[in-house]
């Protein structure tokens, strides 16, 4: 099987032959000697062994293999039959779950401007604007545009403003990685 040599057992079993794929000698190990922590033998309680078999019975189903349907299989076929209509097919996108996650550098960073602006302080930022107005030839900071808040889009929006921005391998990012993109893009 697929250019290798296998150990395996040829049986008949209800009209049907079966084959299967048996272990060599040198691939069995002993598991005492193997692994440390063993468990010893255990003995469960009556009452343990009780609502084992509740709980057993209670999820015991009727197998049916008809209830069950491969929906890899029928995505993939959709798709090869929108690839043979001329259609273009995107990648999939795995649907974002909000987390309520606060991103703490940005918090972190939000409150460190909120401490350093004078409008919080009522008078001037830092004793660092003063010692550097004082240098000679020391350089005033020039402060960019307000830079718009990215966390609150949508993939999808976020997209639109790399397509926009022509940011190459959009279509391969993730949520994240076009925030990265779009930050860096407007620096």
């Amino acid at each position: 099987m697929r250019q290798h040599e296998y150990l395996v057992a040829l049986k008949a079993e209800n009209g049907l032959l079966t084959l299967d794929t048996l272990h060599w000698a040198d691939e069995i190990r002993d598991p005492q000697k193997e692994i440390d922590n063993l468990p010893g033998k255990a003995r469960a309680s009556d009452k343990e062994l009780t609502m084992a078999e509740q709980l057993i019975e209670a999820l015991t189903m009727k197998w049916d293999p008809e209830q069950f349907h491969d929906t890899f299989q029928g995505k993939v076929a959709a798709m090869i039959e929108a690839k043979q209509a001329g259609e273009t097919v995107e990648k999939a996108e795995v649907p974002v779950e909000p987390t309520g996650v606060v991103d703490l550098m940005e918090a972190l960073r939000a409150s460190v401007e909120r401490a350093g602006s004078p409008k919080a302080t009522g008078g001037k930022a830092t004793t660092f604007g003063k010692a550097a107005e004082k240098r000679p030839g020391a350089k005033k900071r020039i402060r960019s545009a307000p830079k718009e808040d990215l966390s609150g889009l949508s993939k999808a929006d976020l997209y639109k403003k790399a397509a926009a921005a022509d940011i190459p391998g959009r279509s391969h990012m993730t949520r994240d990685d076009l925030v990265k993109a779009l930050s860096s893009s407007r620096t």
